[in-house]
């Protein structure tokens, strides 16, 4: 029986890794032994994080690059491979474009669409398809892919239409990837978030009449943490998680149970 959770000698890439969510989940990778590349598409924060990482005893390296360029990917992705020689994990963080707001969809003009859709969908992609040849290729690999309630459910007043459409599309593009590599050794699965703590701010103002709804059907009535999502993360990545695949799993505090 596999139980091992060790990430020893794998190198795993977090994109969006700069900050909050993605910044736990490296630090929770890095700290069950793996070597961390940090994505995020601010140098400064790809910097600062990877050294927070190395501060706290973990291997970490920084790499800013935009995930919604597919040339970019695939530079950064040759560049990581030369230097170290494999790449092992991918967690696609990354999921909101800079400087976004959630409307009403008849709101909301048809130049900002498209942000949602480019990093949460085809920034996803644009991640795998760089990746996932080189984890078939060594016969191992673990993709996960963070997500949100809002690719399955949707909430009155938050103005989610895009956010939650690209969710709801790359889950799916997800399970059709896991049916794809799963034979040759790697899995690819969904984390679907609640809410998280870059949000306790706005719960604790009361400023979202719809947060605070949610907020109140928590039943572990605390907020998620990066912590609690790296956790998650390592089951999945490690080889105690090698027979989950083609999954969407919620993890939100038990606000929202749903298939």
């Amino acid at each position: 029986m596999v139980t091992s959770f060790s990430l020893k000698d794998r190198v795993a890439v977090v994109t969006g890794g700069g900050q909050n969510t993605g910044l736990g989940i490296a630090h929770t990778l890095a700290a069950a032994g793996a070597h961390v590349i940090v994505n995020d598409i601010a140098a400064e924060r790809a910097e600062e994080a990877a050294a927070s990482v190395r501060e706290a005893g973990g291997s970490a390296t920084a790499a800013p690059f935009d995930i919604t360029s597919y040339e970019d990917v695939v530079s950064a992705m040759k560049r990581v491979r030369s230097d170290i020689g494999r790449i092992d994990i991918l967690v696609n963080n990354a999921g909101l474009p800079a400087g976004s707001q959630m409307l009403p969809f008849l709101d909301t003009p048809r130049n900002e669409w498209n942000p949602y859709l480019d990093i949460n969908i085809y920034g996803s992609l644009h991640m795998m398809h760089a990746l996932l040849p080189g984890m078939i290729e060594q016969g191992w690999g673990r993709v996960v892919q963070i997500s949100s309630g809002s690719g399955s459910v949707a909430s009155r007043g938050l103005g989610g239409t895009f956010y939650g459409a690209s969710k709801a599309g790359i889950e799916g593009a997800v399970r059709h990837i896991a049916t794809e590599v799963g034979p040759m050794g790697v899995t690819v699965n969904t984390l679907a978030l609640g809410l998280m703590e870059k949000l306790r701010d706005v719960i604790e103002s009361k400023a979202s009449p719809m947060l605070n709804a949610i907020w109140e059907g928590n039943v572990m009535q605390r907020i998620g943490t990066g912590e609690d999502v790296g956790a998650a993360c390592l089951w999945l990545c490690s080889d105690a998680g090698e027979f989950v695949s083609g999954q969407t799993i919620h993890l939100n505090g038990g606000s929202f149970s749903g298939r």
